[in-house]
């Protein structure tokens, strides 16, 4: 075992800067919830930075994509990699197809 295990008991924990004394409490200003813009990410498709929600909702706009509904992420895990692997198989297929083409002239 740990020293830290054996000595969980007799460690002296300080909690002065945590009360909960109801006047500490109270001073919390009531006000309007204010969210927080997007975080910026880099966009998967084209590789350009997206900062904010004017700019997400302008990315997904522009090709043609949605935010996913309660539910089809459960489907995407579940069958998710079924579908990339056909796809990655038709487009290997496609390649090979015009590789072929260009054999022949």
């Amino acid at each position: 075992m740990s020293a830290y295990k054996d000595n969980y008991d007799a460690i002296q924990w300080d909690r002065s800067g945590y009360s909960t004394a109801e006047h500490v409490r109270k001073k919390r200003v009531d006000g309007p919830y204010v969210q927080g813009d997007y975080a910026a990410y880099e966009c998967p498709i084209t590789g350009d930075i997206i900062d904010g929600k004017k700019a997400h909702a302008k990315n997904l706009e522009k090709h043609s994509c949605r935010v996913h509904e309660k539910g089809e992420f459960e489907d995407v895990k579940r069958h998710g990699r079924q579908r990339y692997e056909a796809e990655l198989d038709r487009a290997i297929d496609r390649a090979a197809l015009d590789a072929a083409r260009e054999i022949d002239y």
